[in-house]
């Protein structure tokens, strides 16, 4: 071999070797920031279950959160506990063997919360949303050796108040009647459901002009929603405006409404953003803007997870609710037919030095781009 062909060849080598060595780092680096979430959504994993009169808003969280995740380069694990307390018990045990990077739970009815105290989950990082446990459990629990991390929660007594105050609004420009209202509560122990409901006495205790008939909880369901709006519009008729919990029962409520012929004698309105079933009526109110909450999680987690002293895990609250109008409905109809799959959320990220605020805002700008 010539001194010329034997000098090209250990270049030749000495180019792979730098090839082989910069990607052994890129991997390295890769890795050491690849992501893994496991989420335990209470609700179910497609839209047509016969079993599911709750609505599509569990639905519509994990698909804004699964193109969230692409974006992110997360790998998102999600289960799903179709309302079924037993069976979202199984899933948590099961995600905590899995041992991912975070699990994202939610304590609908309390029911995460008791069960987390009864087993070791301290070598996982646990991450509430929307429904957290109270400060006092959350003390508890991490006396316990449970690793809860943070959690991003809605501020559900404004949704309950301003779910009210925008149906008081409608009904005054349709009419100067007496206003008789009939509230159609989620249950009685998830924490989204009692301030929500709170936040409706609120604006009744502050409004002495709107009668409350009566409140009665519907379990979040559209059967339930439409068998109850019967029963007490037959008990009395004097009924004009029904306030629920969410838009599955404020659906049930048209259904019923529809039946009886009395749909535009009446104003319904609920929380959640959620299109209606069936070619079903549009609701008079709704208030929304949670369900992107998930998707906000995810990011939160990848800046911890890649900057971790610059973004800490926080207990956040998300003033994000807002009644659905003219200016928002981009959003809306984005969130229902795509799950936001054409925004890119790496914007929403502090790794990035042009980051930008999670907002209603920002996400209707990004949407025209």
């Amino acid at each position: 071999m010539s001194f010329e062909k034997f000098i090209e060849k250990c270049m030749s080598l000495f180019k792979l070797y730098r090839l082989l060595t910069f990607t052994c780092l890129l991997l390295g680096s890769y890795s050491a920031y690849a992501l893994e979430v496991i989420f335990i959504n209470p609700g179910f994993s497609n839209t047509e279950n016969a079993q599911n009169s709750t609505g599509n808003f569990w639905f519509d969280v994990s698909k804004i959160m699964q193109n969230a995740a692409t974006d992110l380069d997360v790998t998102l694990t999600i289960k799903y506990a179709n309302r079924n307390h037993i069976l979202m018990k199984e899933l948590i045990q099961q995600a905590i063997n899995d041992k991912p990077d975070y699990l994202i739970l939610v304590n609908e009815k309390n029911v995460t919360s008791k069960y987390l105290s009864k087993i070791d989950s301290k070598h996982v990082p646990i991450y509430f949303l929307l429904n957290r446990p109270s400060p006092a459990s959350v003390d508890k629990l991490r006396k316990n050796g449970t690793n809860i991390v943070g959690s991003i929660t809605p501020n559900n007594r404004v949704a309950g108040r301003l779910l009210m105050q925008e149906l008081y609004n409608t009904f005054s420009k349709k009419t100067t009647t007496q206003a008789h209202t009939l509230a159609l509560l989620g249950d009685y122990a998830t924490p989204a459901s009692i301030m929500r409901t709170q936040g409706l006495m609120d604006f009744l205790t502050q409004t002495p002009q709107v009668t409350l008939i009566a409140k009665e909880v519907a379990n979040w369901s559209e059967q339930e929603g439409f068998r109850k709006t019967l029963a007490y519009m037959q008990q009395a008729p004097e009924i004009n405006i029904i306030w629920c919990a969410n838009d599955a029962i404020a659906f049930g409520a048209k259904r019923a409404l529809k039946q009886l012929n009395k749909q535009s004698q009446v104003i319904v309105g609920g929380i959640n953003w959620e299109a209606p079933p069936n070619n079903g009526s549009e609701l008079d109110v709704s208030i929304g803007g949670h369900v992107l909450l998930g998707a906000y999680a995810l990011v939160n987690l990848f800046d911890n997870h890649t900057q971790p002293k610059h973004s800490p895990l926080l207990h956040r609250p998300a003033d994000i609710f807002y009644p659905l109008n003219a200016a928002n409905i981009p959003l809306y109809n984005a969130i229902n037919k795509t799950g936001l799959a054409e925004i890119d959320f790496m914007q929403f990220s502090k790794t990035r030095a042009d980051w930008h605020e999670f907002t209603i805002e920002n996400l209707l700008l990004a949407l025209e781009k």
